[in-house]
């Protein structure tokens, strides 16, 4: 089955028409950040401008592909099980020998196998940022690799509305909002919270507030960790300021340090788990009886 619609999805023309549409967004803003570059380059000709320039190719790259999987991962799955009820086939599905589990499955992984080609055939549009030595391999590694399980999150999510509620439309539009909520929405809540407690504190924390300035680190640190644009921006400057891929170092009021794990290790923990248990779910919603 998952042959057979991932072969389907292919033959058509929208598949090419957006893989194409995709790339040609990516080679735009590159090349139009390298003219942008090399416009400079009468003013400024050193080592660090190139430096900070991979970075900006490697930083808008990975920005479009967030935003590409934020809109397309739900609208592959957020109809699977939705539209076979609205053409009123799934009855038809459902009294195959097909088991709930492997319907569920090649319903869900087509489009996100669909979802990985697109993010695989952009990589070498982060040569730029390789080649002038500001992104490392690593780096674009662990960015494919926080794209790939966002990808997996989302389609879940779509796929798991898909299973719980009956009409297209709405399913696809709840898993835009929670998708964006997720993208945007926490960034924001988590921006104004630090600027709230940063009023609030201007002085900094008293000598026996140790424990509340330490569980707002933390409560805040969970906050980074469930959204992809706050992982990926804390995870970087993490390796840029303290060179570390699995711990970061807070600085405490009372010149001390609280020791964290990365936020891409506990994005990917708490993406993994959602993306099993919403497939899970959607198991079960799908076997269950009609009413």
């Amino acid at each position: 089955m998952v042959l057979k619609d991932f072969r389907t999805r292919m033959r058509g023309h929208r598949s090419f028409i957006l893989i194409t549409a995709h790339l040609l967004v990516l080679i735009l803003a590159v090349s139009g950040a390298y003219l942008f570059f090399v416009s400079q380059l009468t003013q400024t000709n050193n080592l660090e401008d190139r430096r900070l320039f991979g970075k900006a190719i490697f930083g808008l790259v990975v920005w479009i592909e967030l935003v590409m999987v934020s809109f397309v991962a739900p609208a592959l799955t957020s109809g699977a099980i939705s539209n076979e009820r609205e053409r009123q086939t799934f009855d038809l599905l459902r009294v195959t020998l097909l088991p709930a589990g492997q319907l569920v499955l090649g319903k869900y992984l087509p489009g996100l196998l669909f979802i990985f080609l697109l993010l695989f055939t952009s990589i070498p549009l982060q040569a730029p940022a390789y080649l002038i030595g500001s992104a490392t391999w690593q780096e674009i590694g662990l960015a494919t690799l926080l794209l790939i399980v966002t990808a997996a999150a989302f389609s879940a999510l779509g796929m798991l509305l898909s299973s719980l509620i009956r009409r297209t439309l709405i399913a696809t539009a709840l898993s835009y909002a929670i998708t964006i909520f997720l993208v945007f929405g926490v960034p924001i809540i988590a921006m104004i919270l630090l600027i709230l407690f940063g009023t609030i504190y201007t002085g900094g924390f008293p000598e026996n507030a140790l424990i509340t300035e330490s569980v707002l680190i933390f409560i805040g640190w969970l906050l980074l960790a469930v959204t992809p644009l706050g992982t990926m921006i804390g995870t970087e400057y993490i390796l840029i300021d303290q060179h570390n891929f699995f711990l970061a170092h807070i600085p405490l009021s009372n010149n001390t340090e609280l020791v964290l794990v990365s936020p891409w290790i506990l994005y990917l923990v708490f993406y993994l788990v959602f993306s099993v248990v919403a497939v899970w779910l959607s198991i079960q919603l799908v076997k269950r009886v009609d009413s």
